[in-house]
């Protein structure tokens, strides 16, 4: 007999389908976090959502949940629009690992990926599609995905969507996706442009505000090391790696050629990494993500581009190698450790020509960081 059946979680008080529910607690879920105990109740009663809420809250069940529950009355299919790749595809294992006993087709459309295979996962029939917007219009404009269809749409990091320039593509997929009778819109923050698009499309929805991506980041150590140079910053990383252990660690450069460069360089001296950036193909980037994912590297030395949307669990440590030049943009690296609770490190190497930057970081975080010097 399946243990799942007589195993009771904090999740039994929104009245889910058996199967769901022995879903939900065969993916470790045990006790709702806020924004699940929030949002939940509220889109299965088919409430529309405007939902701010910090990244590593567990926000993606918050809507999985729901759109699977819907699925077993027999009402679907759902759609998930993602910024990323990345998140996209992390999206679609949240659906696959918590929909396991509901038996859910997902069907993930992103770009960077032959088409082909897509072509046949959507003939062969699906319940939830989660994509990025331009490949989903592609499909659209081809005639392998009609929008009317879905029953539900999810938003996922609306203020991304915007940040990255595809809020339109956003706003043409809402448009075409007219028969929907229940929208959520998940984001970090709630700039103007996103409370807009969910005026158009929500009637009567209700907003979740849980805190935005704070500055402040409660269960965040954070520090900093002066380097008299950018040349001297490869040696004070190792350093760092070497006094300072982590079984999994997350470091940001500021371009493409730097993160490849970085990763060979700590390769070469015999270091567990692994490098991603937006020149690798999809299949590349996937192939990286999961040896990060499953400890074969315990290093990933990456550009902003996996700054957001990244989901690995147990990152207890992040370094910037070089410091972003938007405050916010720190926020977001650091917040791929110290989630769920769990604390974390976030270290910052700070040379003369990125003194200002993180002067400013510093002002945002209304705090002096701590040298470790």
């Amino acid at each position: 007999m399946d243990v799942t059946e007589h195993k009771k979680s904090g999740f039994d008080i929104f009245g889910l389908d058996a199967n769901v529910a022995k879903g939900v607690v065969g993916a470790g879920y045990t006790v709702p976090t806020e924004v699940q105990e929030e949002v939940i109740p509220l889109l299965m009663n088919l409430n529309n959502v405007l939902v701010q809420s910090k990244t590593g809250t567990g926000k993606t069940a918050s809507f999985a949940i729901p759109i699977l529950h819907r699925l077993r009355t027999g009402i679907g299919p759902h759609l998930v629009l993602a910024p990323t790749r990345e998140l996209a595809e992390q999206v679609a294992g949240e659906f696959q690992r918590l929909g396991f006993y509901s038996r859910v087709r997902v069907v993930t459309l992103i770009g960077g990926l032959s088409i082909n295979p897509q072509f046949d996962s959507l003939r062969r029939g699906y319940d939830v599609i989660v994509g990025t917007p331009g490949r989903i219009l592609d499909h659209v404009s081809r005639g392998s995905l009609k929008l009317e269809n879905f029953k539900t749409v999810i938003v996922d990091e609306a203020d991304r969507m915007l940040d990255m320039g595809f809020i339109d593509d956003v706003d043409r997929i809402l448009r075409g996706a007219r028969n929907f009778d229940l929208i959520g819109l998940f984001s970090a923050t709630i700039p103007p442009e996103v409370e807009r698009l969910a005026n158009r499309y929500a009637v009567d929805f209700r907003t979740v505000r849980l805190g935005a991506d704070e500055f402040n980041v409660e269960t965040i150590s954070h520090f900093a090391l002066d380097v008299g140079s950018d040349a001297a910053k490869e040696r004070e990383l190792e350093r760092i790696l070497r006094e300072e252990r982590a079984s999994k660690t997350l470091i940001f450069t500021a371009t493409k050629r730097r993160s490849e460069r970085l990763g060979r360089a700590l390769s070469a001296k015999g270091y567990r990494v692994g490098w991603m950036n937006g020149d690798l193909s999809q299949a590349q980037r996937n192939k990286v993500l999961s040896m990060f994912r499953k400890g074969h590297i315990s290093m990933l030395v990456a550009t902003d581009v996996a700054a957001r949307g990244l989901d690995v669990n147990g990152i207890e440590r992040v370094i910037n190698y070089d410091i972003p030049m938007e405050p916010l943009t720190y926020v977001h690296r650091i917040g791929r450790t110290g989630r769920m609770g769990k604390s974390g490190k976030a270290f910052s190497l700070v040379s003369p020509r990125d003194r200002q930057a993180f002067s400013d970081i510093e002002v945002k975080l209304n705090r002096k960081i701590p040298s470790l010097r």
